[in-house]
């Protein structure tokens, strides 16, 4: 098994879908027979869960729906791809992960789904954690994950609508407001998002007990976490702040700057005998052949 592969994400229970694109020759084509998708459970011994023909909805292009009852284990799993071009027998595989009941980030719409996984890959290299992401899901009473993360996405866009003039409505839903414009400014939105994991991180490691010995067990110090990811807070929130006052300003309606042309005020007839009107008649440009 390979733990330290980066894997797509399916929440427990999570109904996902996976595609398969087939090009023949530069352009989609399709493979000389059906292409079959069967997806393992990772580990030393990689058990089956389930192997079966792909759905073919269009040219080249081949679909597997994995249902509830497949993703209601938490673990690492591998999806396997293998079909046949041209004579030669070709795999794909796609590498998975099924994490914990995620109800808040299922709901989300695709592109907010993918703020969710940028922020997340800010968090993917930290040292103390076995595979990614911070020492925090460590413990059993923690539940910092995309569920947590769809929930300070929403606190996140809040803070956008009103931190600063004008104010706004956006929701990550549409339910009550427009939704937040990810297209246009998804990178305002992935800053905003992992400010506020920052902040998260700050205040979960506010009660790190002080290092207790004795009987031969200890336990490691971590409280000077909470002092790390503030100094990280403080590099991200002049950045955020940046990019805040561009996205306020382009809100208020202001319209944009327009120019002058062709003689200023007056046009080309601008008077000659005012006082100072020389400031208000055109300039003539000559041209000598």
């Amino acid at each position: 098994m390979d733990e330290y592969t980066d894997r797509a994400y399916v929440s427990r229970y999570g109904a996902a879908e996976f595609g398969l694109q087939v090009m023949r020759e530069g352009v989609p084509g399709d493979a000389d027979s059906p292409v079959t998708a069967t997806l393992l459970r990772d580990g030393e011994a990689p058990t089956e869960v389930f192997s079966r023909a792909a759905e073919h909805p269009g040219a080249g292009e081949y679909l597997v729906r994995l249902t509830s009852r497949e993703t209601a284990t938490p673990g690492p799993y591998v999806l396997v791809w293998t079909y046949t071009v041209a004579g030669v027998d070709e795999e794909w595989r796609v590498w998975l992960e099924v994490g914990k009941s995620a109800p808040s980030y299922d709901i989300l719409a695709e592109p907010m789904k993918n703020i969710i996984e940028t922020t997340w890959t800010r968090f993917s290299d930290l040292f103390d954690f076995a595979t990614e992401g911070p020492h925090l899901q460590t413990y059993i009473q923690s539940n910092f994950g995309r569920n947590r993360l769809a929930q300070l996405l929403r606190i996140a866009v809040g803070r956008l609508n009103t931190v600063a003039q004008p104010f706004q409505t956006y929701t990550i839903d549409g339910d009550g407001g427009a939704s937040f414009p990810v297209e246009r400014w998804g990178p305002l939105l992935e800053s905003a998002l992992y400010v506020e994991c920052l902040r998260h991180l700050i205040r979960s490691y506010v009660e790190q007990p002080e290092v207790q010995s004795g009987s031969g067990v200890s336990r490691l110090d971590r409280r000077d976490y909470m002092d790390r990811w503030s100094e990280v807070l403080g590099t991200e929130e002049p950045v955020l702040k940046q990019q805040l006052e561009v996205f306020k300003i382009s809100n208020m309606g202001l319209g944009r700057a327009r120019v002058l042309v062709s003689g200023g005020v007056f046009g080309r007839w601008g008077p000659t005998r005012l006082p100072l009107s020389h400031a208000a008649r055109p300039r003539y440009m000559t041209r000598m052949y």
